[in-house]
């Protein structure tokens, strides 16, 4: 973590000879981001020196150089986010409710990660075009890669999500899909206990249950035809390919390759 002197430096530049090893003046991020918006990303953790030059800055739209007695005027837009109840922490003493009021002009509360399920496959195409990129990889993810991460709990958010792409570009193929198998095992198993069937998979154990049903009623493939609505010939092609026997209709048909 910067000490107090270096982040200042950082945030609201310095003069030369500051302190040891500033040899030249320097323009601090809010200076250079003048005329723009700035980004200040977990605000909570500032140090109650840091909140309150931040807080003369936003109130005066000043801001001065550490070691230097002059100040500049800015023209900017601060934006900040942070995973702490600020509130919670302004209550608590550890942020000063004054810098709360001048960040809280507008609030947004974004839900965790995995709250916005749909929202995980647009983050993991955002995310993975630029990771792969500079891992070299070619390979693109297997929707059922997709769906692995978008069943994914998330407690570490999106930057978990960073770090597992960054994994798969590391344990999965160089080229071509990534399959769930490179996910790590708690991935597998999340999309193994949540995986819903597909429209194709639904309509075909639904036409399984009803042909099965109506042989086991009727004892007769001419009759439970005439109650599903189809030929005889029609039927019987149908119990080929669900796989049911006319025979024993509750028994799978073993001697043949599944369906799916």
């Amino acid at each position: 973590m910067l000490g107090d002197e270096l982040f200042e430096s950082e945030l609201f530049g310095h003069a030369r000879g500051a302190f040891t090893g500033a040899s030249q003046d320097r323009k601090g991020l809010l200076e250079l981001s003048s005329g723009g918006t700035v980004f200040l990303d977990e605000v909570a953790e500032l140090t109650p020196r840091a909140q309150a030059k931040l807080l003369r800055v936003l109130q005066d739209g000043e801001n001065r150089r550490f070691g230097e007695n002059r100040t500049q005027r800015l023209d900017l837009r601060v934006v900040a986010a942070t995973n702490r109840p600020l509130d919670a922490e302004a209550a608590a003493g550890r942020f000063r409710k004054d810098l709360l009021y001048r960040l809280g002009v507008v609030g947004l509360t974004a839900p965790p990660l995995r709250g916005r399920g749909p929202d995980v496959a647009r983050l993991t195409d955002h995310y993975w075009k630029d990771i792969a990129a500079a891992a070299g990889s070619r390979a693109t993810l297997a929707r059922e890669t997709v769906a692995a991460l978008a069943a994914h709990p998330w407690p570490g958010n999106v930057r978990e999500l960073q770090n597992v792409l960054a994994n798969l570009t590391v344990t999965g193929p160089r080229y071509g899909p990534v399959g769930p198998d490179a996910l790590p095992s708690a991935f597998r198993k999340t999309v193994a206990a949540e995986r819903r069937p597909t429209l194709a998979e639904a309509r075909e154990d639904l036409e399984r249950a009803m042909v099965r049903d109506a042989l086991g009623r009727h004892g007769s493939v001419a009759r439970a035809a005439g109650e599903l609505g189809v030929t005889r010939q029609g039927l019987s092609k149908l119990m080929a390919r669900l796989q049911v026997d006319r025979f024993d209709p509750a028994r799978e048909r073993s001697s043949h390759a599944p369906s799916r």
